[in-house]
């Protein structure tokens, strides 16, 4: 809808007196030259002309004593169509207005003075509204449609991509099978080929686990269909309790208390398994301090979010790398540190945050440490 269009719309006004049912229809007209009004005099009529016609917004002006008067308001809130509701009354006891308001009215004016000139401006601004709330739902439709969409193609693409690596991954295991057989009965081969194929059965032993990595990396996305209510405190408490630390380290893990969030349980335990265990690993002080809590909350546009952080008083991370420590096999040196894996952690816990509506970043000061943060989701998605 334009932001200057001249408003228009159905209005529907019921009152049994004739004389105030013209006047209303003639003050509306003035401020809205381009509305269609309908006037009846009783329930009945009122109720026969809104099962055969769509209306944008009904004007009730009776008396609200009569419960047949609340009865209107909740038949025609019912509508398929949702018309907008104002009220018009001598009444004004508050218990009365409160009544009316509860059962789905959205303008509410009292017939005293000049009440007839109120008329023109509430509609206007009633029918912006019901446009603009018509707007956001057509918006969100369509946002939602192609949600829908995205999580489609993505799990076509991660199905795929399974499917190749599983494949894969059959065909390096057997190659590596028939070069370590052939490395077991080669005492007799000169040393120069015996370190060939030792360094060939080692690229392949890698290949075989980068395979694998990224079969696991790929069923993330079927994993985290499955999705609930998760006390967050407790799998994080019980992921530091089963982590296994060499006694020799000096290691504090404070955990602030976190709330209930949705998600997969096992997918989010493994994203703060990643976190701790790199705070730990890549940490070069001699007392490694790790805290995780809640950083704060707040509103966006598919629900209530929390923001955990995971701060850490490690080595910290260069500025230059920042933006690719999320990156898929990427680990930072360009020799690897024998142990330090395949460097897919970091991917695995932005994929399943994203997975779950979220996301992570990450803040560091080299030398002084790192905080990443998770955005993860309250409540469940609407409907479900």
């Amino acid at each position: 809808m334009e932001q200057n269009a001249p408003l228009s719309g159905h209005i529907l006004i019921l009152d049994s007196d004739p004389v105030v049912c013209r006047q209303a229809a003639s003050s509306i007209a003035i401020d809205l030259p381009q509305a269609q009004i309908v006037t009846v005099g009783t329930a009945q009529e009122f109720r026969n002309v809104v099962a055969g016609t769509d209306f944008d917004l009904v004007i009730i002006d009776c008396d609200l004593t009569d419960s047949d008067a609340i009865q209107l308001i909740h038949e025609v809130r019912l509508k398929d169509y949702e018309p907008a509701v104002m009220v018009v009354s001598s009444a004004e006891d508050p218990r009365i207005v409160a009544r009316i308001f509860n059962v789905g009215c959205q303008r509410y004016i009292v017939k005293h003075g000049e009440w007839l000139s109120e008329l023109g401006p509430a509609i206007r601004h009633t029918l912006r509204m019901k446009r603009l709330e018509e707007e956001n739902r057509r918006l969100l439709g369509r946002l939602t449609e192609a949600n829908l969409m995205l999580e489609e193609k993505n799990k076509r693409l991660d199905e795929f991509s399974a499917t190749v690596a599983h494949d894969i991954r059959g065909m390096i295991g057997g190659l590596s099978m028939r070069l370590e057989y052939i490395l077991d009965g080669s005492k007799e081969l000169e040393p120069k080929f015996h370190r060939l194929l030792t360094g060939a059965y080692d690229t392949s032993t890698r290949l075989t686990e980068i395979v694998q990595a990224t079969y696991d990396f790929a069923r993330l996305g079927a994993e985290s269909v499955k999705k609930s209510a998760v006390d967050l405190d407790r799998v994080v408490q019980e992921v530091v309790r089963d982590m296994s630390f060499d006694d020799s380290l000096d290691i504090n893990i404070g955990i602030s208390e976190l709330p209930m969030v949705w998600g997969n349980e096992t997918l989010l335990r493994r994203v703060f398994l990643n976190l701790i265990s790199n705070a730990v690993r890549y940490n070069d002080k001699d007392k490694k301090i790790i805290n995780i809590g809640v950083k704060r909350q707040y509103e966006s546009t598919f629900g209530r979010m929390v923001q955990i952080a995971v701060d850490d008083n490690g080595r910290g991370i260069e500025e230059g790398v920042l933006n690719r420590i999320f990156e898929m096999f990427w680990q930072g040196r360009p020799h690897q540190e024998k142990g330090e894996g395949l460097g897919i952690g970091l991917a695995v816990v932005r994929r399943i945050v994203e997975l779950h509506g979220g996301r992570v970043q990450v803040n560091s000061v080299p030398g002084a440490g790192a905080t990443f943060l998770i955005d993860l989701p309250l409540d469940a998605p609407l409907g479900l």
